[in-house]
Order: C-alpha cells, then structure tokens, then sequence
C-alpha cells in the first residue's frame, strides 16, 4: 500500500482468496439484481401466456404464481441490497460524488451503484406484477 486511502478495512480479503462469487472487489452484484428482474419478466409473461394459451382467458390464478415469484425476486434484491451496505459500503444517496481513485473509493462506487440498481430493478419488478394483478384476463 503506497497511500494512507488505500487502506482496507479489517475484513478486507484479496479477490484471490474469496469463496464467494458475489465478495469484495467482484462486479457480479451489478449483474445480479438487473438479472433476477429479467428473470422475473420473462417468467411472468411465459406463464400468462401459456397460461391462456392451454387453460383459458381468466388469470386469476396465474396472477398469484406471479405475484410469489415478485416476492422472492423482491427479497432477493434486498438481500443483495444489504449485501452492497455491509461489503461495500453503497448508501442510498443519489448525487453522492465518489472521486477516490483508491481501492475503497471503487469498492464503495461498485456499493452506490448496486445499491441503486437494487431498488432500480425492485422498482421494475413491481411494475411487472401490477398488470397482473389489475387485468383479470388474457
């Protein structure tokens, strides 16, 4: 370490001994939450689509199928939310301005931005089971 910044906290680990994939220093939590959303809006339509097409118009029960995937999406992202505070250091803070070009000034711009994409992508998915639950047929 050349500079006082590019101190680490104490439960700072390299990227070479992480068991995790979603650890210290890894990109994949940016992914992750846009991902478990895309997941969620192709599941929801594959469903009512299908769903109409062999059953029949009503979606009274496909909506609740969706409405349980939204929530496990939705848990999910918080998970990775929490994730992105507790190993990142991401608050919720939308015009913070992070110029650190050390190694935490990155772990905590990686933080801020899956942080955001978290709610982001929470945001998406309920907007995805809303017509689900407001339209009663295909």
């Amino acid at each position: 370490m050349r500079h006082e910044s590019d101190k680490q906290p104490g439960d700072f680990r390299p990227p070479g001994d992480a068991p995790r994939v979603i650890d210290q220093g890894s990109v994949w939590i940016l992914v992750a939450a846009p991902t478990i959303w895309a997941v969620h809006f192709v599941a929801s339509y594959v469903i009512a689509a299908v769903w109409c097409a062999k059953v029949g118009p009503s979606l009274v029960e496909p909506r609740w199928i969706i409405a349980l995937l939204g929530l496990i999406g939705i848990a999910l992202i918080v998970w990775l939310g929490r994730i992105a505070m507790r190993r990142y250091g991401g608050i919720f803070l939308v015009f913070e301005e992070i110029t650190d070009s050390s190694e935490r000034g990155r772990d905590r711009f990686i933080g801020h931005v899956s942080l955001l994409l978290c709610v982001l992508s929470a945001a998406a998915i309920l907007f995805t089971v809303i017509p689900g639950m407001v339209f009663s047929t295909c």
